[in-house]
């Protein structure tokens, strides 16, 4: 355990350097996601890579899963390729950015766990954590712009074997994960909405 932590505290010193946010306007409109760990003691190195939304988690190596009812009368589905997971706000609140009626909200679980909630439906679970939410610019690195969230640090957590780049990690926002790695999170402009909803 002791050589497992020893692994973390590295990239925990560069990234908190790495990550310091100045002023700057960040773009408004929606936007995607992607896991940023830098390669340091480990083979665990994400430079980007996509997070999906997928059965009401977030991951990354692992597809988007969205739906669309072809049952709706006028609602064309050939609109929404459902490809991307694409996000709007960061100013405290954060949703998914999709065109299903009522919305999708974006939440912290009681485990930690990044979640969103179900179409039509804005309940959120006992315990979630809805709000804290933030996009700001770093100062370095060719001024990403970051998300964040309050007194919270992001992890990956592997899920299941296999090559440690290609098998899917969730991602958490908590103030420790036993077994997980820190991590951070940049936004990328977007365009339009991807998905009727997520499923």
């Amino acid at each position: 355990m002791r050589t497992f932590r020893s692994l973390l505290v590295c990239p925990l010193v560069a990234l908190a350097v790495a990550v310091v946010p100045r002023d700057g306007s960040v773009p408004a409109g929606p936007w995607t996601a992607g896991v940023w760990k830098i390669a340091q003691g480990t083979d665990v190195f994400f430079y980007g890579d996509a997070i999906n939304a997928s059965e009401g988690k977030f991951w990354i190596n692992k597809n988007t899963t969205a739906a669309c009812p072809t049952d709706v009368d006028g609602l064309d589905c050939s609109a929404y390729s459902g490809s991307d997971t694409v996000f709007a706000g960061g100013n405290n609140t954060l949703s998914l950015n999709v065109a299903v009626p009522g919305g999708q909200q974006v939440y912290i679980a009681k485990d930690g766990s990044l979640s969103c909630t179900a179409p039509h439906s804005g309940a959120l679970p006992e315990g979630a954590v809805a709000s804290g939410f933030s996009r700001l610019r770093s100062e370095v690195f060719g001024a990403p712009v970051n998300l964040y969230n309050s007194g919270r640090y992001w992890y990956i957590c592997p899920i299941g074997n296999g090559a440690v780049r290609e098998i899917p990690y969730q991602l958490f926002l908590t103030t420790d994960k036993e077994g997980c790695y820190y991590t951070q999170v940049r936004t990328y402009q977007a365009e339009g909405v991807s998905a009727w909803e997520y499923s």
